[in-house]
């Protein structure tokens, strides 16, 4: 592990030498343009220039742990910090220890000077304002310095080339596309070797039908027909060996150059998990302040290396599980005193290997976990079930609800939750890489959700299979086993077909039928059918299929806009052959599987769906009262408007509206007081309200969930989209 973590800051420190070039040059470049007269307007620019170069400078090594360089920017930093408030006015002597110091850096990166020298040049920084070095002495150590330092620039770029994203990129997809050549020498060989089987089974077959006769060529005549066919197809089988030897000895060198190729490409796009964890801290301090929680941040596993577009594939999702964790995991200090629990929660991610060279990604907390009555109550409110069906459901099915789009727990949507879309979209983000999720909670003890990842998204491998007339590739890791099914072991149980296996019933499916492809004529009695047994998770389903073509391995290749989701679908793969097949996604031919046709809504619901919404905007500002107006009517909806709450109220009670949209600080009744009284009644009592207001603290939103709102959304960073997307999920 130690010589791990010492060859990832080896290469952590190549990188920064050559990014610390990058600054030092533009460095230069704007001291020696400060050492002309300049109009003000530019010698302004160039003295903020400088400083962002030596702040982004002086991050970069606090990032690999070289205090010296940072110690060193952060005193030039001061010095121009105090020019550019007024505090000191530029002159030619602050420039020179300015590019002194500039000069220092580069020395420091290439060891020709200590923690002395450094110490030596913060000094004369502090003191630079006070010296009056005379001009020819200033000239002579900038030039001085300047020559020492034109040489480490060179030693520093001399083994490391910084190269940017999009070229490293392109150049990835060129080695991805040398896995087709490497793929069709694979069917090459294949085919040659049965082009050779097939000529000796000929030739075998004619001599046994045909016996040889003797040669004679004493007496002159020629040998007969049979030997002189049995002489040729030895010729040709000769021949076609040899070919198949010298296509074998092509496609290995072929496969061991474009493995190897593969393999230094594949490291050239390991990353450090530490390179996304590293966002994190800040975000922890700063969600759980504005909540009034104390939560400790823990990441293990942040030196675990993995692949560039794997890493970057679940910043999006991982973001989603932490700021869950710490809005509806993490209790507030006084509540987890009084259960007994530290004040400071804690939210740990883990990063692992995992079999199979894949990777395993826990995000967990120890707050209050699910509670899978709200869960329940949640899928009732967003009308995925009737009360009766979510009361029915056992716990693990109720747990699975949660990854449903518009399920959340939250009783109010925010800027950080209540959307319904959190896991939603991290089992999304997971599912399109080809992985699994799992959920474990337990009450007062906290939730973990855990991902298993593929290390790689480059090639895939899985089983070939055959269905309604067409070619599919379900993925490896998801296929149990591969059986043969009597057409007589298909009973139907409860309007399904299963069959038994060890004991327990296993639902299996034409996976032509489930594709809503064309499936082929009933198997006569008697017959056996190809099964294949897909698992997801604790889930097993039997697919039934026509042709079972093996193992394979191919080019993936993701979908595009528009089919950036397509049902059953995760991503398309080219085969050896040039032929491009689609490569099943086993969670939803699970799910459509188990999805009941859902019935035809009644001509009542039809014309209530066809109907525009009508929503109410109450705002005392003239201004905010015709933007969302604007807003609202450009989507499509009916509006009507109030100044305050009395008149909202009235307009409630004398008319029908879908929604309220309303400010909360408003004359005569805010927003708080007209919210209670719509949930006071029993007539409007379930008509949803979003709170828009500048009010931002989080007492003022708990009293806003206090009071039954359905949304709270802060004008400060109103969004327009945002607002819209949440009245369409409340409608």
């Amino acid at each position: 592990m130690a010589d791990r973590k010492d060859d990832i800051r080896t290469r952590l420190l190549a990188t920064f030498r050559v990014e610390a070039e990058e600054h030092l040059q533009a460095l230069t470049t704007n001291l020696v343009a400060l050492e002309h007269e300049l109009p003000v307007a530019t010698t302004r620019e160039l003295i903020e220039a400088t400083f962002r170069e030596m702040h982004t400078l002086k991050g970069a090594a606090r990032s690999v742990s070289l205090m010296d360089v940072e110690v060193l920017c952060q005193a030039c930093e001061s010095l121009l910090s105090r020019v550019n408030r007024g505090d000191l006015a530029l002159s030619r002597t602050i420039v020179g220890r300015l590019q002194e110091a500039v000069d220092v850096v580069a020395r420091l990166l290439t060891g020709a000077v200590g923690p002395a020298a450094v110490r030596e040049m913060v000094t004369r920084l502090d003191d630079a304002p006070a010296e009056s070095a005379g001009e020819s002495d200033h000239t002579r150590l900038m030039s001085a310095d300047r020559s020492i330092a034109a040489e480490p620039a060179s030693a520093m770029s001399s083994d490391t080339v910084r190269l940017a994203t999009a070229k490293l990129d392109a150049l990835l997809l060129r080695a991805e596309d040398l896995l087709v050549p490497k793929l069709a020498a694979e069917e090459r060989v294949k085919e040659a070797r049965v082009l050779v089987e097939a000529l000796w089974r000929w030739r075998t077959a004619l001599n046994r039908s045909r016996p040889l006769e003797p040669a004679q060529t004493g007496n002159g005549r020629a040998p007969s027909l049979s030997a002189a066919l049995d002489s040729d197809l030895r010729a040709l089988e000769g021949q076609a060996r040899g070919m198949l030897g010298r296509l074998t000895r092509d496609q290995l060198t072929i496969a061991t150059v474009v493995d190897g190729l593969q393999e230094e490409m594949r490291q050239t796009r390991m990353m450090p998990a530490a390179s996304v964890l590293d966002l994190f801290p800040r975000m922890v301090r700063d969600l759980a302040g504005e909540q009034g929680k104390e939560v400790d941040w823990v990441a293990d596993g942040a030196a675990m290396e993995m692949d560039r577009r794997v890493l970057e594939q679940m910043k999006d999702p991982l973001i989603h599980l932490v700021r869950n964790a710490i809005d509806h995991g993490i209790e507030p200090p006084e509540a987890r005193q009084q259960t007994g629990k530290p004040r400071r929660g804690r939210v740990k991610v883990t990063i692992a290997a995992a079999e199979g060279g894949r990777l395993e990604i826990c995000v967990e907390d120890d707050g209050r976990g699910l509670d899978l009555g709200r869960v329940r109550e949640a899928a009732v409110r967003a009308r995925l079930l009737s009360p009766e069906a979510a009361q029915a459901l056992m716990d693990e099915a109720a747990l699975d609800l949660v990854y449903r789009s518009g399920v959340s727990t939250s009783p109010i949507i925010t800027d950080v939750s209540g959307h319904g879309l959190g896991l939603a979209i991290v089992k999304e983000h997971v599912e399109r890489l080809g992985g699994q999720i799992r959920l474990a909670t337990g009450a007062g003890t906290g939730t973990a959700v855990r991902m298993t990842l593929p290390a790689t998204v480059v090639t895939f491998r899985g089983l070939l299979v055959q269905a309604g007339g067409q070619l599919f590739l379900l993925p490896t890791d998801a296929v149990e086993r591969a059986i043969r099914v009597a057409r007589e072991e298909i009973q139907g149980v409860e309007g399904r077909e299963v069959i038994c296996r060890n004991g327990h019933p296993l639902p299996v499916l034409a996976l032509s039928r489930l594709l809503r492809l064309p499936e082929r004529e009933s198997e006569p009695a008697g017959s056996k059918i190809s099964c294949v047994v897909v698992r997801t998770g604790e889930e097993r389903v039997g697919l039934l299929i026509e042709g079972l073509l093996g193992s394979r391995e191919v080019l993936v290749k993701e979908l595009r806009p528009p089919l950036v989701r397509v049902k059953n679908v995760s991503a398309a793969g080219l085969l050896g052959t040039g032929q491009v097949v689609l490569i099943l996604r086993p969670a939803d031919l699970l799910k459509s599987i188990h999805e009941a046709p859902r019935p035809t809504a009644p001509a009542a619901a039809r014309e209530e769906a066809k109907r525009p919404k009508v929503i109410l905007v109450v705002d005392d500002s003239i201004t905010t009262r015709t933007m969302e107006r604007n807003l609202l009517e450009a989507a499509g909806y009916q509006v009507r408007v109030a100044v305050d709450g009395i008149e909202a109220w009235t307009l409630l009670r004398s008319e029908a509206f879908d929604l309220v949209v309303s400010d909360v600080d408003m004359p005569r009744m805010d927003g708080l007081d007209l919210t209670a009284r719509i949930r006071a009644d029993r007539k409007l009592g379930e008509l949803p309200v979003v709170l828009v207001t500048a009010l931002e603290s989080r007492e003022d939103k708990e009293r806003g969930i206090e009071v039954g709102a359905n949304a709270y959304l802060v004008k400060s960073s109103f969004d327009q989209s945002n607002l819209l997307d949440i009245i369409r999920r409340l409608l």
